[in-house]
């Protein structure tokens, strides 16, 4: 009888076990990261204005510290494919076309299509005119 009882317990212990749900570990909400954000709708093909306005409740500046950030990114970016070399290097109108065809790219994926500031730092570090974007 006692082989029978314990049994019974273990058995009745596996069932509760198994019927009640395990809990799961709270994990802390994450915090928002508006740059990845914006990286990902500036990929997702959204222009700088539906961004802007997707973000207009986001603290003014949060927004400008993520442009900040991105500009940098940008600059960097063209410096690593050595922009500036290309530029001075270009010999005919194919040359010009494609560096500018480049920092429009990198201009266009950082989602800042009409950032005066940007265009005019590329135009002082880099020393490419962007008049035309």
């Amino acid at each position: 009888m006692n082989h029978w009882l314990r049994l019974g317990l273990l058995s009745a212990l596996a069932a509760l076990l198994v019927a009640s749900p395990a809990s799961q570990a709270q994990t802390p909400p994450s915090p928002v990261s508006v740059y990845s954000i914006w990286v990902r709708l500036s990929l997702r093909g959204y222009s700088q204005e539906e961004i802007e306005s997707l973000l207009r409740n986001m603290d003014a500046k949060t927004v400008e510290e993520v442009k900040v950030r991105l500009r940098k990114s940008v600059i960097s970016n063209l410096r690593l494919k050595r922009i500036r070399e290309r530029f001075q290097a270009s010999r005919d109108k194919g040359d010009l076309q494609d560096v500018l065809s480049s920092v429009e790219t990198e201009i266009r994926f950082a989602g800042l299509e009409n950032d005066e500031e940007l265009k005019s730092e590329i135009r002082e570090r880099l020393g490419i005119p962007l008049d035309r974007m």
